[in-house]
């Protein structure tokens, strides 16, 4: 009996003493020059010998169980049967890990979408239109209504769709044309137009935010797009709305 077990730690220690090498081969064979490549690098450094070293953890106490189970079986026929056994937890272990750790991260999501649901209309766009003109515009006015106050800011751009799309204007709005609203405030924005392209703009996309802070980004910050046809109403950092056509300037 007392023989089997100084076996077995004869068996554990020489286990460890072998995690020296699996480390040094591990530095060696999956340091940063593997995989590498012009612009990126890879560094896999401790996947080998931290697998060794939860696979030999696993091998001592799956071992000492059975000895203290089964003292008769043989020392060589329970240490095969604990290593065929270790692997199998092992490989059990990261999948099912991999899978809770997917699994709350979808919980996390979901909660994440669903506090941010009652923030979809905080920004509504009710018409937009060119100055002075369609065909000549310098300017692109919208009229908002917010439902929280805050620092207000918006940009945009026209693009000619086809084979290609083409960029053919852009807002200049810098910083200083920010302003701060109130909850409920309606009121309408300019957003001076630079042109880069000739041509006819067919996709026109508005963005406006509602910043929490001052100056700079805070959490609980508000940024809707609002488009020809979005495919969802929330990526969890943009909202989306469907873009109005564009109407009549007003006299």
């Amino acid at each position: 009996m007392k023989s089997i077990w100084r076996k077995h730690l004869i068996v554990c220690l020489f286990l460890g003493l072998l995690a020296v090498t699996i480390y040094f081969l591990d530095q060696a064979f999956l340091g940063p020059q593997a995989g590498g490549g012009n612009w990126i690098t890879l560094d896999f450094r401790g996947l080998i010998f931290w697998t060794y070293v939860t696979l030999v953890a696993i091998q001592v106490i799956v071992t000492s169980i059975a000895l203290l189970s089964f003292p008769k079986a043989g020392l060589l026929r329970i240490h095969v049967a604990s290593i065929l056994l270790s692997v199998i937890l092992l490989v059990t272990g990261v999948f099912a890990y991999g899978k809770l750790r997917r699994t709350a991260i979808s919980n996390e999501h979901r909660a994440l979408m669903a506090s941010r649901r009652p923030l979809m209309n905080v920004i509504e766009l009710k018409e937009w239109s060119y100055f002075p003109d369609e065909s000549h515009p310098t300017k692109i006015r919208v009229k908002v209504v917010v439902h929280q106050s805050g620092r207000f800011a918006g940009n945009l751009t026209g693009e000619q769709t086809g084979d290609s799309s083409t960029t053919i204007f852009e807002s200049t709005n810098g910083p200083e044309s920010q302003r701060q609203v109130r909850s409920g405030e309606a009121f309408t924005y300019a957003f001076p137009l630079k042109f880069l392209n000739v041509g006819q703009a067919d996709d026109v996309r508005i963005t406006l935010y509602l910043f929490k802070a001052p100056t700079g980004p805070a959490p609980g910050d508000i940024a809707r797009i609002f488009m020809n046809s979005p495919q969802q109403n929330d990526d969890g950092e943009y909202f989306y709305g469907v873009l109005p056509p564009p109407s009549q300037p007003a006299e």
